[in-house]
């Protein structure tokens, strides 16, 4: 399998990619969680994926269902080390992370809770180039569907993030453990071109597909750390990308910014309508990674914070 997983950068790089990519929200700020009057999110630098300034239920869902607005985006990755590091350096002062992110309880981070369902259900889904979604693909996958947990996605995760284990090793010992490494001819004959985001989970679930289908004969090529939702989107949809671990809820709202469902029943029904025709989305599993506004515990001691509305409270 051609596996074209690109390093991680070193930390320098990082905190260069952070420095140069702010942008004002609205009103000024001064950062790291200073006290200038208004609210205490207008005193924050928020920093997140590009897709989230935008994105329905990112800093536009904040805003209209809590009040929140936050005085300045930073440009880090999409839940990965550059935001991870930037909120521990106080370069930001809130983050847009993924609720099974190992980093949030091995430094302490804290959570905000999302009472109003701001974020919706994220169950992990394959999504398809529906020419290549024959019936020995299909079955493969649910298969994987059905076998993943949200406390599985944790484990793997850490086991990159913390145990230095490649994504690919992780992805072919879960194989093993769930019985799905069996070679077979299921799919013998289908041609797929696998891909991925630019993070570590999504990594090791487009390495579970393009495994599994391979030990079903398939001939899979891998295309691992895109980058953000922008950019590998049209190459799903245009064919250059056959098939994507995706998350219900964010690929929903990336394609219909009206889209409101928020349960994971709804948000598939809405999904599958939303879904250009050559497209198709195959079984979701339990397993969910949601979007999480996180901040350190530091931050949320100062400010008395434990929901995202603490947020809008004033700063004075």
């Amino acid at each position: 399998m051609k596996n074209t997983l690109v390093a991680i950068a070193t930390a320098a790089t990082l905190s260069l990619v952070v420095a140069g990519c702010g942008s004002d929200s609205g009103s000024g700020s001064s950062g790291s969680g200073s006290s200038g009057g208004g609210t205490i999110a207008e005193n924050m630098v928020f920093g997140g994926p590009p897709e989230f300034k935008t994105r329905a239920d990112g800093i536009p869902g904040l805003e209209e269902n809590y009040g929140v607005k936050f005085g300045k985006y930073t440009v880090t990755d999409v839940g990965g080390p550059v935001t991870v590091n930037a909120l521990k350096r106080g370069q930001v002062d809130a983050v847009d992370l993924f609720t099974t992110d190992p980093a949030i309880e091995a430094n302490d981070f804290v959570i905000l809770e999302d009472p109003k369902s701001n974020f919706a259900a994220q169950n992990i889904v394959p999504i398809i180039n529906k020419d290549k979604a024959s019936d020995g693909v299909t079955e493969v996958l649910d298969q994987i569907s059905e076998e993943l947990s949200t406390d599985t996605l944790g484990d793997l995760i850490g086991q990159v993030a913390n145990d230095k284990e490649k994504p690919e090793d992780v992805a072919k010992a879960w194989l093993a453990d769930e019985d799905l490494d069996a070679t077979g001819d299921s799919a013998s004959g289908e041609s797929l071109t696998v891909g991925s985001a630019n993070f570590t989970e999504n990594v090791i679930l487009a390495e579970i597909y393009a495994q599994a289908l391979e030990a079903q004969g398939a001939d899979v090529t891998t295309k691992l750390n895109i980058g953000s939702r922008e950019k590998y989107y049209p190459a799903l949809e245009q064919g250059s990308l056959d098939l994507f671990p995706e998350y219900t809820g964010t690929i929903l709202t990336f394609i219909d910014k009206e889209a409101t469902a928020t349960s994971p029943e709804d948000v598939a029904k809405a999904l599958t309508e939303a879904l250009p025709e050559n497209l198709v989305a195959l079984d979701y599993s339990e397993a969910q990674d949601s979007d999480a506004v996180v901040v350190t515990a530091e931050t949320a001691e100062k400010f008395d914070l434990e929901t995202i509305a603490d947020l809008a409270k004033s700063a004075g």
